[in-house]
């Protein structure tokens, strides 16, 4: 009877000194799982990011047309191209995005494809060859992978690039954003794989102190004011800390009207594009 007393006091008062040990070592340890620097963080970049518009200008022409998404808070940066024959609702008519945007300002198209793709932009780039020369000047050349041959010529134009790695320069990037021969679907991917290698390979020559952001501003015309730059610029540090790829391109899938020629966006590649850049 002793030894059962003995032995049911012994354990009882192992179970209370294991469970106030177990209690203390938990509250030592708890502020470790509650890192609240990085709970800060979060509610701070909860807001941040910015959607540009970047478009192409030719001569007498107007895209493709390219979204990117500087969002810190996801660490990600999507890169979305559609192609200047995307029909844009416009007053309750469906015209192209290049027509549109050669007979309206910037303002209003930049508008007109917020309300069609259920997005806020931050700004718009308008930029042409010379933009992509002075550029890529400044923040250096980069490798793509090109998947197929690319040949044209037509006594104006000279394209001839070479499936495998390319270093990429100015006049390469602008041949291949406007190389004849593709296919919309085919341009509106290459360009968003090809923005996206880019920037991930050049995002930290974004930053303010570097070539690449004076460039910017010298060589396009924009609507961002020199206080959004800075904002901005604060976006890119944020994700140049993270030190890996963050770009990949978003698929653009279209449906072609025959008897027009535009190409309506799907309803997959509307759910893509909120999810984004929404």
């Amino acid at each position: 009877m002793k030894l059962r007393i003995f032995a049911l006091a012994f354990a009882g008062a192992f179970v209370f000194c294991f469970s106030a040990a177990a209690f203390i070592v938990q509250g030592f340890e708890r502020p470790l799982e509650e890192p609240s620097s990085e709970k800060e963080e979060a509610v701070f970049l909860e807001e941040e990011n910015a959607v540009f518009l970047l478009i192409r200008k030719g001569e007498g022409s107007f895209g493709p047309f390219t979204l990117i998404n500087f969002d810190a808070k996801a660490g990600r940066i999507p890169v979305f191209t559609f192609s200047e024959k995307a029909a844009l609702d416009y007053g309750g008519v469906f015209v192209s995005a290049g027509e549109l945007f050669s007979s309206v300002s910037p303002g209003i198209f930049c508008g007109t494809v917020e309300t069609n793709l259920d997005i806020e932009l931050s700004g718009y780039f308008i930029w042409d060859e010379r933009a992509c020369n002075e550029i890529i000047s400044a923040a250096g050349t980069f490798d793509y992978v090109l998947p197929k041959n690319l040949y044209y010529s037509d006594g104006k134009t000279y394209i001839n690039l070479l499936s495998g790695v390319q270093n990429m320069n100015g006049k390469k990037i602008y041949d291949i954003v406007t190389f004849p021969r593709f296919s919309e679907a085919e341009r509106c991917d290459t360009v968003s794989r090809l923005f996206a290698a880019f920037l991930n390979r050049r995002l930290k020559r974004f930053l303010p102190e570097s070539r690449v952001y004076p460039a910017i501003f010298n060589y396009t015309e924009t609507d961002v004011s020199a206080f959004e730059k800075e904002r901005y610029a604060k976006l890119v540090e944020v994700l140049c800390a993270s030190g890996k790829s963050l770009s990949g391109h978003i698929t653009n899938d279209t449906e072609r009207d025959l008897s027009t020629g535009l190409l309506y966006f799907s309803k997959t590649t509307a759910e893509r594009v909120k999810k984004y850049f929404g």
